[in-house]
């Protein structure tokens, strides 16, 4: 099998906070900055958690009332309507008010397992 032109590595320029986060975190475990860059690039344990239907419109809900101020100004600089903003805030606020209790046990045989990841 030949083997591939050009170097195996590909220098990056690392914004000076990132650099700076993986310098320290080399430091304080006393490892090379290889390792902490690895470390830092994967997930962290516990932290990924599987949110239901429900749990994602309330995140999308929360997010767009936070962020209401900036959504606005970013629509009314693009010459867009910035009351669709209100809207989809209050649409996904009525889905999440109207939202059915749960009545025990997902049937998979009538609606499916669901997307997959």
């Amino acid at each position: 099998m030949p083997r591939p032109r050009g170097p195996a590595t590909e220098m990056v320029r690392l914004p000076v906070d990132v650099a700076r986060a993986l310098r320290r975190r080399a430091v304080t475990a006393d490892i090379t900055i290889a390792q902490a860059a690895r470390q830092l690039m994967l997930p962290k344990k516990g932290a990924r958690q599987d949110l239901g239907l429900l749990e994602h419109v309330e995140w999308v809900w929360s997010r767009l009332r936070r962020r209401r101020d900036d959504l606005l100004d970013v629509f009314e600089d693009a010459g867009a309507d910035p009351r669709v903003i209100d809207q989809a805030i209050n649409a996904l606020a009525r889905l999440r008010d109207e939202w059915p209790e749960e009545s025990g046990e997902y049937d998979f045989t009538a609606h499916g397992a669901g997307q997959p990841m």
